[in-house]
């Protein structure tokens, strides 16, 4: 879960909603993309499903814990079913290009923060997908796959500037070089280079509104919000730099 803040109003936007967004990203880039990656891209946050479902309640918060307030021992075990149900409904391909994707977030980002516990977690998944993407990729382009997995990494930054998670100025990597990320107002990015097909374009996406003040009163409060439908929708427009 994440959280996004506008005049007069705060959303929290679930994974599988971010990633949703991930896939709408790739499917407005310049150069054409298989199915198959785009599936990856919008699933690749499949693992946390049911947190979202019945998300823990940070009762110094007030609410739910963002997804970096989330340690690792709690959310390697999540990686692991995404790609279990990822393999079980899609099969190896969209499987594999989750788990490495899981595995590149933790490389990059998780171990080199990670206290005892939450390493051990990390190791732990890392050591049981090796074998696994060892086999699914095998017969496979490897420097396809590197791409395939830049551009999921790539997406799921991007999204993350789009739902208000990621600091900026930002600079992200493309299989063909860097883009840099700046704001020119208020959910209004700019990004140099332009990696999309035609101009400027704003994207959709859907969120839970918070009360005001961004608080619940309660863990009850927060278990009947996590029940109700409500969603509001929020846009995020890009254009070239």
């Amino acid at each position: 879960m994440m959280y996004r803040k506008e005049a007069g109003r705060e959303l929290a936007i679930s994974q599988p909603a971010h990633a949703w967004i991930s896939g709408q990203l790739l499917r407005r880039f310049a150069a054409p993309l298989s199915e198959t990656l785009l599936l990856a891209a919008e699933l690749h946050d499949l693992g946390w499903l049911d947190w979202e479902r019945a998300p823990t309640f940070d009762a110094r918060a007030g609410r739910p814990p963002s997804f970096r307030e989330v340690g690792a021992a709690e959310h390697a075990p999540m990686w692991t079913a995404g790609v279990e149900r990822a393999l079980a409904a899609w099969g190896p391909r969209i499987a594999l290009l989750i788990s490495r994707h899981g595995g590149r977030i933790y490389r990059r980002f998780g171990l080199p923060s990670a206290g005892p516990e939450d390493a051990q977690a990390i190791h732990a998944y890392l050591a049981a997908q090796a074998p696994r993407e060892a086999e699914w990729s095998a017969g496979l382009d490897a420097d396809e796959l590197e791409r395939q997995s830049t551009l999921i990494a790539f997406a799921d930054a991007l999204s993350l500037a789009v739902c208000g998670a990621l600091r900026l100025p930002a600079t992200l990597e493309l299989p063909e070089g860097e883009v840099r990320v700046v704001e020119a107002g208020p959910y209004d990015l700019s990004l140099s280079s332009w990696p999309f097909a035609g101009a400027a374009f704003e994207i959709e996406g859907q969120g839970r509104p918070l009360p005001e003040g961004g608080r619940f009163a309660d863990e009850a409060a927060m278990r009947a919000w996590i029940a109700s439908p409500e969603r509001e929708t929020f846009r995020t427009r890009l254009a070239p730099g």
